[in-house]
Order: structure tokens, then C-alpha cells, then sequence
């Protein structure tokens, strides 16, 4: 009888924590909410899953453990029953599984961009200016304009006790290191967390032209620059002058330099794509180019698009700072809401076909390298004439 009935209780532990880890997958996003304390340890290549990952990758694995509230208070005595320790262990060891995983696919990430950069045989100049670096906190950062640069300059400039007017974009000197040679050092050095993000490269780009082109509210310096080159382009007519119409500034821009005449979006994408590479804006700049991400030994690289609060914990865990006291500010918003696919989707409908394959072309190592979608795009375009 006594062995029927610890029959019994095993089968219902098993139960019991098949429910709970249900539970668990379909909650995941409320805890993650609800999590108070963010442990983090080093990782000796530890099993979970039923995966592990190498430790000689080139990557730092960082664990990150989440202690939940449910969970944190609780405690151990006579009256729990070996079973009921041995679900509450495996439900620890779930969310141990869960914080591993998202590490242990940045290690992915990263191995991809290794084998990407093998593949193409890549190697860029390390430009000084296009890094951020904070020696108290021994953190490294490339940052590219429409992928949270703005919202990380922040940060950097809090960590080095710098306070900032108000235009971040010229923050680049003050806080990028010293010298070449200091860089190079700082890149090479395993103590130095090294960082960088990225988002899909369609959505900066229609990011980048609603913000600094579409948006005629403020003057822009690309707007400035580069709406005389695109209608140089596409309206060769503005460029005949006479006593009438006036000269072509006066056609394109107000008196305080804000855009008159827009170019619209499949216009800045003809200029784009006749442009070499070589003499891109910043804000439209080729990832791997522009962080020279095949010598610069990165440790983590952020999708914008996983928007998992873990991963900014984590990022927030390596450059030591209270996560209660520190936060990503939200600085400079498009004007109309966000750019995500939806909106991507709408102006790509007036591209065709083949203006999108030319412009994956382009980017073409970016979406390999950081594993992007780009048939979804496609079907965005209209059908070709």
C-alpha cells in the first residue's frame, strides 16, 4: 500500500510539473515584468536543455538568473516533502534554462558574424570616433544613428559624469577614447565589455527619411545636404533658374533652411542606390562597416527588434549600473509614431520589385550577417511594370 501510494505521489509531481512549466511559457512576459533582482555569473559551459555552448568561442557567456518574486522567499523546512523540492529545483533550473538561451543565441549571433566575415574575406578601418568608452566601467560601445544611439550617448555621458546641452550627435568626440592606439588596446583587452546594435537595415532606412527628410518641422543637416543631390537627380528641372522662379535654394527650402519641397521616399532610394557605399551618411552607413565588426571582437550585439527586457538587463548588468536608478530614455521620437514593419511595409509599396532586390543588394552582408528577413519586403513593393 505504502508503495502504491509514493507511486501516486511521483506521478503527481510529474503532473504537477508538467502544469507549472506550462504555465511558465505562457507567463513568461509577466515575470520578466515582475523580476525585482538580476543575478548574474560566469558560465563554465554549463549543460541546459539539452545544449551547451563552447567555451572557446570567442564570446563572453554571461548567465544572466532571474530571481522571481514567487520564488525568492521561499523556504525549506520539515514539513516540505522531497518531492515538492524536486518540482521547485526544476522550475529554477526552467528559468536558468530560459536566461541561457537568450546568451547562448547572442553567442549564435555572434559566431554568425565570425562566419560571415570569413565568407566575404571583410576587414574595415577601425574609426576612433564611431566608439563610445566609459574606463569606469570598462565598456566599449559602437554606436549607429537609428539604432538607440541617441539613447546610449546618454548613458555613456552619465557614466563619464558628462553633461550634455543638447545635440548627443556631437558627444562622439568627448567620449570616444583618446587615441587609435587606446582603442586598439581597449579592443583587444578580454576585460572590456563590448557592444554594439543594430535594427532590420529597411526599417532604419525608413526611419532615417521620415526624421531627418519627411519631417520638414526642423531643420536637418541631411535634409540640408542631400535633398539638392537627390533632386539633381529626379527634378533635373529645378536646377534651370530664372528671374521668376528664383534660385534653387529658395525652391527647395524656407528662409530658416527647413524643407520646402520634400523628396519622397522612393526618390531618396533612386539617389541612394546610384551612391557608392564608400561615402555613406552615418545614418545609413553598412553595419559591418561602420563598426568594423569583423576586428573589433564584440562581446553582445543587440536586435532592436527582440525587445526582451533580459537582454537590457544584461547590458545593463556588464556596464554596472543600477537597473532601478538608470533607464534607456526615450529621446528624440519620430514624429507619428514608430517605425516597425507595418510602417516599413507602407513605404516600400511605392518602390518596385527591382529597386528592393538593388537595395538588398546593397545591404546584402548586413542581412546575412545579422540574419534579417527580406522576402516580406518584397511582397510590400509593387509588382513591376
Amino acid at each position: 500500500m505504502t508503495a502504491k501510494i509514493q507511486f501516486g505521489k511521483c506521478v503527481l509531481c510529474v503532473v504537477v510539473y508538467i502544469v507549472v512549466c506550462l504555465i511558465l511559457v505562457k507567463t513568461k512576459t509577466s515575470f520578466l515584468t515582475r523580476s525585482k533582482t538580476f543575478l548574474v555569473h560566469k558560465s563554465k559551459g554549463d549543460k541546459c536543455g539539452g545544449s551547451i555552448v563552447n567555451e572557446s568561442q570567442s564570446v563572453d557567456l554571461e548567465i544572466k538568473r532571474v530571481e522571481y518574486d514567487e520564488l525568492k522567499d521561499l523556504t525549506v523546512d520539515s514539513q516540505v516533502t522531497d518531492c515538492e523540492l524536486f518540482v521547485g529545483a526544476l522550475i529554477l533550473h526552467f528559468m536558468s534554462c530560459d536566461a541561457d538561451n537568450n546568451v547562448q543565441e547572442n553567442a549564435v549571433l555572434l559566431q554568425r558574424v565570425v562566419e560571415t566575415c570569413s565568407k566575404y574575406n571583410l576587414s574595415n578601418p577601425i574609426a576612433r570616433k564611431h566608439f563610445l568608452y566609459s574606463p569606469r566601467h570598462r565598456a566599449l560601445y559602437c554606436w549607429i544613428r537609428k539604432s538607440a544611439s541617441t539613447s546610449f550617448t546618454k548613458i555613456f555621458s552619465d557614466m563619464r559624469n558628462h553633461q550634455v546641452t543638447h545635440n548627443y550627435y556631437k558627444e562622439a568626440e568627448v567620449l570616444a577614447p583618446e587615441t587609435s592606439q587606446v582603442l586598439e588596446a581597449l579592443i583587444n583587452d578580454v576585460n572590456v565589455f563590448k557592444f554594439f546594435v543594430v535594427r532590420h537595415p529597411f526599417e532604419r532606412l525608413v526611419s532615417f527619411y521620415r526624421d531627418r527628410i519627411e519631417d520638414n518641422s526642423k531643420y536637418t543637416a541631411q535634409a540640408w545636404i542631400y535633398a539638392p543631390k537627390i533632386f539633381y537627380l529626379t527634378r533635373p528641372n529645378l536646377f534651370h533658374s530664372n528671374k521668376t522662379t528664383g534660385g534653387l535654394l529658395k525652391k527647395i527650402f524656407t528662409n530658416d533652411r527647413r524643407l520646402k519641397l520634400i523628396p519622397s521616399f522612393k526618390e531618396f532610394i533612386t539617389w541612394l542606390l546610384r551612391e557608392s557605399p564608400e561615402r555613406d551618411d552615418p545614418h545609413w552607413a553598412l553595419y559591418h562597416s561602420h563598426c568594423s565588426v569583423c576586428e573589433a571582437n564584440f562581446n553582445f550585439l543587440l536586435k532592436l527588434e527582440h525587445k526582451d527586457p533580459s537582454e537590457i538587463n544584461y547590458v545593463f548588468s556588464k556596464l554596472n549600473l543600477n537597473q532601478s536608478e538608470t533607464y534607456l530614455p526615450i529621446l528624440g521620437q519620430t514624429r507619428n509614431g514608430v517605425t516597425d514593419f507595418t510602417r516599413t511595409c507602407g513605404y516600400f509599396k511605392s518602390l518596385s520589385h527591382d529597386i528592393v532586390y538593388k537595395l538588398y543588394e546593397r545591404y546584402k552582408v548586413d542581412f546575412e550577417m545579422f540574419n534579417y528577413d527580406f522576402d516580406q519586403y518584397v511582397e510590400c513593393a509593387k509588382t513591376d511594370v
